[in-house]
C-alpha cells in the first residue's frame, strides 16, 4: 500500500490538500501544518548536544481566517497536540 501511495503523482499536493479539507485556500498554512506533523530530523551536535526534530508552528492572522480550524483539525487526531489560543496561551506563557 505504501509503495502504491509513494508512486502517486502530486503526492505532496494531495497531502497538503488533505489538511483541514473544510478550509478553502491557505495552501502555505496547510504546508506548514503538514511539515509540522511529519516532523524534522533529530540531530546531535559535535559537542554531543541532542537537538529534537520537532517543528512548532505559530499561526498568526486577521480575525476569521481559519486559524482555530487548523488547530482544531490537528488536535482532533494527534494525541500530543496542545490546543491553545488567545488569553490561554498568554497565561500559560507559551
Amino acid at each position: 500500500e505504501i509503495e502504491r501511495i509513494k508512486s502517486m503523482p502530486n503526492l505532496y499536493q494531495k497531502m497538503v490538500d488533505s489538511i483541514a479539507p473544510n478550509v478553502f485556500g491557505h495552501q502555505w498554512v496547510k504546508r506548514g501544518v503538514l511539515l509540522m506533523l511529519l516532523g524534522g530530523v533529530h540531530k546531535r551536535t559535535p559537542e554531543g548536544i541532542k537537538l529534537r526534530g520537532d517543528i512548532n508552528t505559530c499561526i498568526v492572522g486577521d480575525p476569521s481566517t481559519a486559524k482555530s480550524q487548523f488547530l482544531k483539525y490537528v488536535h482532533g487526531f494527534l494525541p500530543r497536540a496542545v490546543y491553545t489560543s488567545g488569553k490561554a496561551s498568554s497565561a500559560a506563557g507559551l
